[in-house]
């Protein structure tokens, strides 16, 4: 059920901003983002790993969509949110979204560095 309701959210957020674009309506400008909190507390930012998965968390209200990379994320009750993201050998960018039903976003970005073991 919840899946589901996610899952119509992110078509209902990508259809208004289809529909607003067309109508001639003007896009939110991107530092906009104070009305929705949004902390990513897993990995630091500008972090060096030697794993080729980091764990991504983080915290926002409990009625947000969140993606991370593009794939949503299950977020529970409280608003926190938790996902396993594979990175690529060398530099690596995470992206972190959460939007909810009033049109409201926010998004982090996160830059970690993979690194071989030797």
């Amino acid at each position: 059920m919840k899946k589901r309701l996610l899952l119509g959210m992110v078509i209902l957020t990508l259809l208004g901003g289809v529909l607003g674009s067309a109508c001639g309506s003007k896009d939110k400008p991107n530092d906009d983002t104070t009305a929705l909190p949004l902390e990513v507390t897993e990995p630091q930012d500008e972090s060096v790993v030697s794993t080729s998965e980091v764990t991504v968390k983080g915290v926002t209200t409990a009625d947000a969509v969140v993606s991370v990379n593009g794939t949503l994320v299950d977020v529970d009750e409280d608003g926190k949110f938790s996902t396993v993201v594979s990175l690529e050998e060398g530099p690596n960018t995470i992206e972190v979204t959460a939007s909810d039903f009033e049109d409201n976003e926010a998004s982090k970005a996160l830059y970690v560095i993979y690194t071989k073991p030797q």
